[in-house]
């Protein structure tokens, strides 16, 4: 009986020390992840994702993500984004943690020019209330482009009241939203406000095609004109620019005498 209980005292023993190890094994991983970077880091995340519970998975999937997002993993980033975004369902992930993989993945998906992956997040951020203004305008732009003009305008005015800087893609979704209520003067406005924003040249005329289009739509034959040529000279891709401005030039040439000006 003695000897048992002297075998059993040894194992308690070597149990509790191989515990003690295990415990301070996991914080050094735990450190390791949480504070250190590169290649270290991640096996240490790793480690920890295959041994912890199910409960820390959330902040250890969001922490390896970020990791491999500064050694320029991509693949392995969206991995651990998209895991942990479908952690939703179980409930095991903390709102703030989901907004930030939705966000993440907006930007992750749009590095690769993955449309559908981009749409697919900012509809998830959107809707999990998002504070970034960026995210509500570039939604909305695809709404207006959809005809969802009602939807778009909610979008762009949840942006507006986060008080963001408003630039040219604010301005643009916003006159393609008043476009599709059938309020061309308001989309005036709006593309008239954006060309005060400095911007790239591109972009200036990219948004000056826009306002040639609705002053065409308006019968603002001069200002059409102005914007339009503008757009073309300055480099933005409009394939319908050359006949428009060859028909206002033409309303706008004196009509020869004895025949009525074209309207």
């Amino acid at each position: 009986m003695m000897k048992i209980l002297k075998w059993a005292g040894v194992i308690f023993g070597l149990s509790a020390a191989s515990f003690a190890v295990l415990l301070i094994l996991n914080g050094v991983k735990r450190s390791a992840c949480l504070k250190g970077e590169g290649r270290g880091a991640v096996q240490a995340c790793t480690f920890l994702l295959e041994n912890y519970p199910a409960a820390y998975r959330p902040e250890l999937l969001a922490r390896r993500a970020r990791l491999y997002e500064q050694t320029g993993s991509l693949d392995a980033m969206l991995g651990d984004l998209k895991a942990l975004a479908e952690l939703k369902e179980s409930g095991l992930a903390p709102q703030p943690l989901l907004l930030g993989a939705y966000e993440a993945l907006v930007k992750a998906y749009g590095q690769r020019g993955d449309a559908a992956g981009v749409r697919k997040y900012l509809e998830l951020a959107a809707g999990a209330g998002t504070k970034d203004a960026a995210i509500y305008v570039a939604l909305a732009g695809e709404y207006s482009a959809e005809k969802r003009s009602g939807e778009a305008l909610k979008l762009l005015a949840a942006a507006d009241a986060l008080g963001a800087p408003k630039g040219h893609p604010y301005y643009n979704a916003l006159a393609s939203a008043y476009e599709g209520e059938g309020d061309f003067a308001k989309a005036y406005d709006a593309l008239k406000s954006g060309l005060t924003v400095n911007a790239p040249r591109l972009t200036l005329a990219e948004t000056s095609k826009h306002l040639g289009l609705v002053c065409y739509e308006l019968k603002r034959w001069p200002e059409a004109e102005t914007y339009l040529a503008y757009a073309l000279r300055a480099g933005a891709p409009c394939l319908e620019c050359g006949l428009l401005l060859t028909t206002i030039r033409e309303s706008l040439a004196p009509a020869p005498r004895g025949k009525k000006k074209r309207n």
